[in-house]
């Protein structure tokens, strides 16, 4: 009859003071599934940027199990909650630092705009997040428009009845603030208040125009340089009668 094999107290007592005697080199598995890891962030956040154009740095989460390791092959999914836009990829694995990064091309609005990070875990009740946040500004001009009427009767020496006006946007619709905008009088001898004005936050610019002494058609203009844009420059016009 087989006889069973016992450690003696003694022994027993030996092998837990050696085990115990390892210390910090002692490395148990972490538990399995999604349990015990921390998402947080690294990199990427509070970025300015332009509407439509991808971010400088990219978004950076890192996720480590609840005694520090870096968690690898770790799925985090990044998604928007306002502003549209595109991050690539949506969703991301950790590598082998633990660390999943994604690009963030923003989206066509102005102001801030907003994505979260999640870690993906079948358990909804332990999802846990991270917010990244961005601030995006117009784009470069593309567009001049005259947003008054461009031609109007007028009387020698005097100001036109209504001055003009123009706006320029981005290529996305967006009023672009702080844009010179370069006025000219090319025709009839008038004058403008002044040569060189600035867009407002409405993207909008104007000036005050004195028609010259000389009866027939007026000529002004207002240009945006130096790149192509489309409009530029807006013609304005005044038939001065007497």
């Amino acid at each position: 009859m087989a006889r069973g094999f016992t450690l003696a107290p003694r022994a027993l007592a030996l092998i837990l003071a050696g085990v115990l005697g390892c210390g910090s080199d002692l490395l148990l598995p972490d538990p399995p599934g999604g349990e015990n890891v921390l998402l947080s962030k690294v990199g990427g956040d509070k970025q300015d940027g332009v509407v439509g154009e991808r971010l400088q740095e990219p978004l950076v989460v890192e996720v480590k199990t609840g005694r520090g390791l870096a968690a690898i092959e770790r799925e985090v999914e990044f998604v928007f909650t306002d502003a549209a836009g595109v991050v690539t990829p949506s969703r991301a694995i950790t590598n082998s630092l633990g660390e999943a990064k994604a690009s963030w091309t923003l989206g066509s609005e102005p102001g801030p705009q907003t994505v979260m990070a999640q870690l993906v875990v079948a358990d909804t009740l332990d999802l846990q997040t991270e917010e990244f946040t961005a601030q995006a500004a117009p784009g470069a001009p593309d567009t001049l428009s005259a947003r008054t009427p461009t031609s109007q009767p007028g009387r020698r020496s005097r100001e036109v009845g209504t001055q003009p006006v123009i706006q320029v946007v981005d290529r996305f619709g967006n009023p672009v603030p702080q844009v010179s905008v370069a006025w000219q009088v090319v025709s009839g001898e008038g004058e403008v208040s002044e040569a060189i004005t600035l867009t407002d936050n409405a993207g909008t610019a104007t000036v005050n125009w004195t028609l010259g002494g000389r009866a027939g058609l007026q000529r002004l203009t207002a240009a945006v340089g130096p790149g192509p844009v489309t409009g530029s420059p807006a013609t304005f016009t005044a038939t001065v009668l007497f």
